[in-house]
Formats: C-alpha cells, structure tokens, sequence
C-alpha cells in the first residue's frame, strides 16, 4: 500500500480531476458571493440538493458585463480542482453568463443569418443621410430620457429643423409591435426626412425588444432613412444592423442627423469676412489700374499733337536719309561716270592706234601709194591691163597715174619692144 503526505495526496488528485475535467459549464444558483479586498469572487453554487464552492479570479471577474448577484441562476464555464487549504474540490471560473444565455444567442444568431441571407445587412444598401433635414421623426417612449436628450441637443445644433415624435413603449414583449406602430406613423404623415429609433442604455434584457426580426424587417424595408440609436456602444442589436446609421447614444444620434448650427454660422461669419477682402483686394487692384488709366489717358488733340510730330520728326529723318541716299547714289554715279569715261578712253586710244597702224598698213598695201612711186593703172576696155597682149591697136585707153588719169591709144601691136 503506498504511503502519501496531505499535500501529495491532494496535488495528485488535483492532477486527476484536472485532466478529468479540463473545460465544463455547471448550472446553478448563486446562493452565496463575497468579493473581498483581494478583488476575487467567491461563489457557492447551488441547486435543490447541492452545492459547490467556486472561485472567479479578479480579471476574469472585472470582465464581466454584468455583476452577479445572490440569487441570479447562473452558467459557471471554467474547471475542477481541488484547493489544498481546505481539502475540497470547487470549480475555477473564467465566465459567468445568465441561464439561458447559450439558447439566446444561437436564436439571435439564426435571425441574424436570416437577414443576411436576404441581403438586409449589406453596407451597399445602406442609404445617405439628408445634409438639412427640415423635419426629423423620432420614434421613442414619451417619458424617458432618450427623448429629452435628443430634443436638448437639436435644439443646440440646429433649432431650424423640426422634429415629430410618435410615442412607443420601448422595452417588454409589446415594444416591437409598438415600435413599428411608431414608425408607420411617421411614415404616413409624409414630412420626415429621416427617423431615428432610439431609447436610452439598458441590459441585454432591456434591448431584447430591439432584437425582433420582424422589427429588423420593417425597418430595413422603411421608405425613409432610419438611424438605430439602442442601448450603448458595446451592445449591437438587429436593428442596428439593418439601420442605415448606427448611433450608441441619442445624443449620438442628434448629431448624426442634425448639422452643426454654430460651426455653420462659424463658417458663413468666416466666409464672409474672407470675402469682404477678398472684394476690398479686387477692388484696391481695380483702382490702381484705373489710376494707372487715367494718368497714361490724353486729349485727342494731345494724341493728334504727338502723332504730327511724330510724322514729321519721321518725315525730317526719312528726308535726311533719303538726302544722304541721294548724295551717295550721285556719288556713286560719277564714280561709275569717271570710271567709264576713262575706260572708253583708254578704249579710243588703243582703237586709234589700231587704226593708224591699219592705215599705214593699208598704205603700204594701197594702189595709190604705188602709183605715187612712179606706177601707173592702164584701163582698156576689157577693164585693167596686165599684159600686153591685152590691148589692141586703137584701143582707147585711160592711164591712171598718182595725180590723176589721162587718156592714150594703142597705135601698134605690143608684141615687140618700141
């Protein structure tokens, strides 16, 4: 038989009650809690013929949504072991939900599928909200808070805008009926631009009313634009997945819906002063370029005045270059004149001595300076003689000598030497 000490006898069955059960829920009623200074919660857990000792360490019990109290039937999700001070087995809680909780949140869960399912929670559906809504309807209990909340924070923002209220109970098993009775009136009076749903925070219990799907239907099929302000930031309802806008609060939702008066009259004040200078700028440039006009601007005769003098200082300098184009064209012409003058010069004298060379030439080569030599020309009439046997006896003959021509004739034959 082995021999075990307290503390081994009571790890070694914590091991096996661990390892037994690692993760378990237990059901029951709280009929005991005490949270001391250490900030753990100790629990007795109890049913008709049971109990048991359970401990909530401090951060998983400072992360619970709610507080549980004496009384609340509950569902434990943690461990078993056995705590060696005492020698008894208790539970190790990590989370404390409400009984029924698990059967809630797959109902919720199946409802949400189904509005997915038929497209009610696509983003692209959603629809814009108008920039200045003249009338906003709000559908919420007449004598909560959520109403005053929004009603202050309108009329902070935007008084010009008017809002219709159509009174609902907001929580209970007859708050979605009335809910959707609220809106319709809404919707039939005709002058809403939007409607915002909305009542203050509460329990998951007090937003059930918000987790009806036929509410989330009416809503997602509602002509005008809606704005889902239920519960807090950490709740998110059916209705606020279908909405077109979410808002955590009322007064969330006054400013979602409503423009922000004062920071409008803050820009229009703004904007009017930028453009008072901008306009006094214009203005002060306009001037300028006007008195820069008005002193470059003169009398016609002024300007007539210029003009002559213009054309005739330009008349004097066309005159003047035409002067001195004159004289260099004269200029020019008698230099050209000289020029041909002396090459038709040179020209005459190179013909002249030509000429006198030809003459003398030609008098060298002439009959005339022959005959001056002595030499005569004898024409019978058969033209001139150049022999003898050319002439006949009593032929008439005309004898050209340098001085002039005489006449003779043949008196005898010229065969023989007279």
């Amino acid at each position: 038989m082995r021999r075990y000490g307290v503390r081994q006898l009571t790890l070694e069955l914590d091991r096996l009650i661990a390892g037994r059960y690692p993760q378990l829920e237990v059901e029951a009623e709280i009929s005991q809690v005490s949270v001391p200074a250490s900030g753990h919660a100790y629990l007795t857990l109890a049913d008709a013929d049971a109990v048991l000792g359970a401990v909530c360490w401090r951060d998983a019990w400072r992360g619970l949504a709610w507080r549980p109290q004496r009384g609340d039937k509950v569902v434990c999700r943690g461990r078993l072991g056995v705590y060696g001070g005492k020698g008894a087995y208790q539970l190790y809680v990590h989370h404390i939900a409400r009984a029924g909780e698990g059967a809630l949140a797959a109902e919720l869960a199946r409802r949400r599928a189904a509005l997915e399912a038929e497209g009610l929670l696509d983003p692209r559906r959603k629809r814009a909200l108008p920039a200045f809504p003249r009338v906003v309807g709000v559908a919420t209990s007449l004598t909560g808070a959520a109403l005053q909340d929004f009603l202050k924070v309108s009329g902070q923002r935007f008084p010009a805008t008017r809002v219709l209220v159509a009174g609902c109970t907001v929580q209970g098993d007859k708050a979605p009926g009335s809910v959707i009775l609220a809106v319709e009136r809404l919707v039939e009076d005709g002058r809403a631009e939007v409607i915002v749903v909305t009542r203050g925070g509460g329990s998951k219990e007090d937003l059930l009313a918000f987790q009806d799907e036929q509410l989330a239907r009416y809503l997602a099929h509602c002509p005008v634009p809606v704005v889902s302000a239920v519960g807090h930031q950490v709740d998110t309802t059916l209705c606020d997945l279908v909405a077109d806008v979410v808002a955590p609060t009322p007064t969330a939702a006054a400013v979602a819906v409503l423009p922000d008066g004062p920071a409008l009259a803050q820009r229009v004040d703004d904007a009017a002063l930028a453009l008072g200078a901008t306009v006094a700028r214009l203005v002060a440039v306009r001037r300028q370029r006007v008195d820069g006009l008005a002193a470059r601007l003169r009398h016609p005769r002024q300007r007539l005045d210029q003009v002559r003098r213009r054309a005739d200082e330009l008349a004097g300098r066309a005159g003047a270059v035409m002067a001195r184009g004159l004289v260099e064209r004269r200029r020019g012409v008698q230099a050209t004149e000289d020029r041909l003058q002396a090459a038709m010069q040179r020209y005459l004298e190179r013909r002249v001595l030509r000429l006198e060379r030809l003459e003398m030439s030609a008098r060298a080569l002439s009959p005339v300076g022959v005959l001056a030599r002595g030499y005569a020309v004898v024409v019978g009439p058969h033209g001139v003689l150049t022999r003898v046997g050319d002439a006949a006896p009593g032929d008439a003959l005309a004898v050209r000598v340098a001085d002039g021509v005489f006449h003779a004739r043949v008196e005898a034959d010229g065969a023989e030497p007279v």
